[in-house]
């Protein structure tokens, strides 16, 4: 990695020039591979997650970690980030043509960076860190090793995950069209079509309830016998994309929608507005995803639905049926190479007399668009504005020690607050009690983050249910793996094992020491794990060592380790 000041004037030249154009055109030989073995995906661009748009590729490693991961263009490392959770560690370079990479779930970077962020890490005594090196600390070439590749963070299996981001807005873009390899000749499939009553006066054969349509095939032909119904009402499918030569799934990239030959509704997976993540939920049936986790993407935009995803949206997808009419709704399910499924729905418009309605709401108003605060004996909760996307109906009761905050079936645009009174409980107990979500059918306890202010509780959260207090006295189990009081020579180990379990409000807060000073360990979630590069440290046969290591749980429960170590190679 050579740092060089006069690159760095053709780059500050080259972002000036390239903010002046529009990014629609998008260069497709800049970028290379940022691996040296053949690209295959684990998942693509706009996948739909748990509560985001998946913002990259994720590139298979032959299953294993330590891949060499290269700079895919020249440029600069502007940020570098270290967490337990989402992207692990992590490189972002940018690019004179004003896009930023950024290659993810790393197992450790190239040894000058990784020399520069433990650096920072022993500083701050932390594992979890953001850097912003200077644009000349780490100057970049095309090709140049940046770190190996891994599976830290919330990563599910071993890979890299690779974006293409707007230096300036930090919007992704999908890497497919900078004209990385994407081998697939398979169509896309559909599994469920949806139709949707959208007002009191809409239904659906008499009803005024969703209705799944029967859905038959013939090759990529999908059609549904004839429905019948009135008024207002909107589409969902339920679809996936496959690729040649691998047995993942992906998410489709676009979906265009006519009715009786006019173009409706049409949005493409090209680009992600940063930002728009919380409308997802928006985006699908959301009330069926937390009955059953399937996702049906709407056809039809709700009026809260902000994403920048549609080039089309005629009367926001929302099909008006007229009685007496007949209608030939043709959906065009697309992959980025232009694999095509087709999906066809003849509609007559009858009016029936409607035989099955909604249920009523139930509770009082709560309107979106202000803050709203409700409270009960020895509890409240909070709603900041926009907590909801639109007004709707809340319920909020405490019997007994638990909380209930209900509402319709509804996505959240933001946490609001659950404060609980915790008089009931006497000073020793106080420091163990803390704020949980009751779920299931067992009714199983959740740890909510809880803050503590006198005997006053309060927890963000995202998620509308049931809310008790509860006490957490159990402190995590620590147990050393690799070494031992009876078997504490290190001289042949590379690394200090330790594995850390929690029962009830997981991992909180973790410190090591060696002789007093303070040591870094490395914290892999998925596998319940600590661990202390021995190599970070220089030990001799003459010193004898103490290593103390205290874990503590988000209550504050806590356990510590004490072992001694020699060094006799």
């Amino acid at each position: 990695m050579i740092k060089r000041i006069s690159f760095l004037i053709i780059y500050f030249s080259f972002t000036f020039l390239f903010a002046q154009q529009s990014q629609k055109e998008y260069p497709r030989d800049y970028f290379g591979s940022p691996l040296d073995i053949p690209l295959s995906y684990a998942g693509n661009f706009c996948e739909l997650r748990g509560n985001h748009f998946h913002a990259g590729l994720d590139i298979k490693t032959d299953g294993k970690q330590g891949q060499n991961v290269y700079a895919t263009a020249d440029g600069y490392i502007s940020c570098i980030r270290v967490s337990t959770y989402g992207y692990g560690k992590v490189v972002y370079i940018d690019h004179p043509n004003g896009y930023t990479t950024v290659y993810a779930h790393l197992q450790k970077f190239a040894p000058e960076i990784e020399k520069y962020v433990k650096e920072n890490q022993y500083k701050a005594e932390k594992y979890e860190i953001e850097l912003q090196p200077k644009p000349t600390d780490f100057v970049v070439k095309k090709g140049d090793l940046i770190a190996l590749s891994g599976n830290t963070g919330g990563s599910a299996g071993p890979h890299v995950h690779y974006e293409i981001r707007d230096t300036h807005t930090q919007n992704a873009y999908n890497p497919f069209l900078f004209g990385y390899p994407c081998d697939d000749d398979i169509s896309p499939l559909v599994f469920k079509v949806i139709a949707y009553p959208l007002e009191d006066t809409s239904a659906i054969e008499g009803k005024q309830t969703k209705k799944e349509l029967y859905l038959a095939k013939e090759k990529t032909a999908y059609h549904t016998a004839k429905i019948y119904a009135q008024g207002k009402i909107g589409l969902g499918i339920q679809a996936i994309d496959k690729m040649t030569g691998t047995y993942n799934t992906y998410g489709i990239y676009k979906v265009t929608m006519s009715v009786n030959g006019s173009p409706k509704l049409s949005y493409t997976f090209d680009e992600l507005v940063s930002g728009e993540d919380p409308y997802l939920n928006t985006f699908i049936d959301y009330p069926l995803f937390t009955k059953v986790g399937s996702r049906i993407q709407l056809l039809y935009k709700e009026p809260y639905n902000k994403l920048s995803i549609y080039s089309l949206a005629q009367d926001n997808g929302v099909i008006d049926i007229e009685e007496g009419f007949t209608y030939l709704i043709e959906i065009e399910v697309e992959d980025f190479n232009h694999n095509k499924a087709t999906i066809t729905i003849p509609i007559e418009g009858k009016k029936e007399a409607i035989t099955e309605r909604n249920l009523e709401n139930k509770g009082i108003p709560l309107v979106a668009n202000r803050d709203n605060m409700y409270k009960t004996d020895q509890a409240s909760v909070f709603f900041p504005e926009n907590t909801f996307f639109h007004d709707t109906f809340i319920e909020v009761q405490q019997k007994g020690d638990t909380l209930s905050v209900n509402a319709p079936i509804q996505p959240l645009q933001k946490q609001y607050n659950v404060v609980f009174n915790a008089t009931k409980y006497t000073s020793e107990e106080l420091p163990y009690v803390c704020i949980a979500s009751v779920r299931g059918k067992k009714a199983k306890k959740y740890y909510q983050n809880t803050y503590r202010k006198g005997n006053i509780l309060t927890s963000r959260v995202k998620t509308l249910g049931k809310f008790v207090l509860t006490t957490d006295k159990q402190a995590p189990t620590v147990k050393a793996l690799n070494f031992s009081k009876a078997k504490n020579n290190i001289a042949k180990l590379d690394k200090l094992k330790v594995s850390v379990t929690d029962n009830f409000s997981g991992i909180g807060k973790y410190t090591a020491t060696i002789n007093g000073k303070w040591v870094l360990m490395e914290y892999e979630h998925k596998e319940n794990l600590l661990f202390f590069t021995l190599a970070d440290k220089y030990f001799t046969e003459e010193e004898e060592y103490l290593f103390e290591l205290t874990v503590a749980d988000k209550v504050g429960n806590q356990t510590t380790l004490s072992i001694p170590l020699v060094y006799k190679p």
